[in-house]
């Protein structure tokens, strides 16, 4: 599904947009209904803070998700596409629904996921899909080509309201770096590296920016409950994790944990 090009341009640049892909109108306005479902299901949950809607009531936050987000997780042609860039053994750990809805205030700033997650050695692969129209005008993901390769970049807290994360990269880092912004069309996915520095602005627009994020691992790495993350406020001790694919490499990985309720 990635051609040798795009393989070549992921590990240079940290990201790509797969030329050859992108799931069918069906699909895209089954995930637009799962949107809207997961939404009115879940009214205390922030927007753009939806964790494992690809399982039913899951752990951590027992999130009301839908089943059409965990078929689009276990897709053979992602799969494919993640065997490319991370290898034969790969694990599914997150979903995440990111809603901007619009004229909201939120946004991400800079900062490089790996920091935030207990998984080392660090390797997760991000698939992202469109499910409405993501352009630089409604909030698109922005990234910094490159910024994968290398040291950890260092992070300093805000708590600013309008913020979804407190620890960020400051922009006096970044002041001349290239930024490019990542604009899809319904039905259109990006990959991304788990250190790549990214963010996005908030969504002044008046249309929506849904997208979902899948995260995979390969089986080689370790996903560390216990590991102190000075980053993360996140609770990993009951994440449900599993392999989609191949083989565990690393005996860390606990595949029973969370797994009290079954997905669908």
């Amino acid at each position: 599904m990635l051609t040798a090009r795009e393989i070549k341009q992921y590990r240079q640049d940290g990201y790509v947009i797969p030329s050859g892909f992108r799931f069918d109108d069906a699909v895209v306005e089954a995930l637009r209904t799962a949107v809207d479902t997961i939404l009115a299901s879940n009214p205390k949950m922030k927007p753009d803070r939806i964790i494992n809607p690809h399982l039913n009531e899951g752990r951590p936050y027992g999130v009301k998700g839908h089943q059409i987000i965990n078929t689009v997780a276990h897709d053979r042609r992602i799969l494919e596409m993640l065997e490319s860039v991370m290898g034969p053994d790969i694990i599914l750990w997150l979903t995440h629904l990111f809603c901007k809805l619009p004229q909201s205030t939120r946004e991400v700033p800079w900062h490089q996921d790996g920091q935030y997650w207990p998984i080392r050695p660090w390797a997760t692969c991000t698939v992202w899909i469109a499910i409405d129209r993501v352009e630089k005008s409604n909030g698109a993901m922005k990234v910094i080509p490159g910024s994968h390769e290398g040291q950890a970049w260092q992070h300093h807290e805000d708590f600013g309201d309008h913020l979804t994360l407190s620890q960020v990269i400051g922009d006096d880092q970044l002041a001349d770096k290239d930024v490019r912004y990542i604009e899809l069309e319904p039905g259109q996915v990006s990959l991304h590296d788990v250190g790549i520095v990214h963010g996005s602005a908030a969504n002044t627009s008046g249309r929506r920016r849904a997208g979902l994020a899948m995260r995979y691992m390969p089986a080689t790495s370790g996903f560390y409950r216990d590991e102190d993350m000075p980053l993360s406020k996140f609770d990993w001790s009951t994440l449900p994790i599993e392999l989609v694919k191949g083989d565990n490499i690393n005996s860390i990985n606990d595949f029973h944990i969370g797994h009290d309720t079954l997905p669908w």
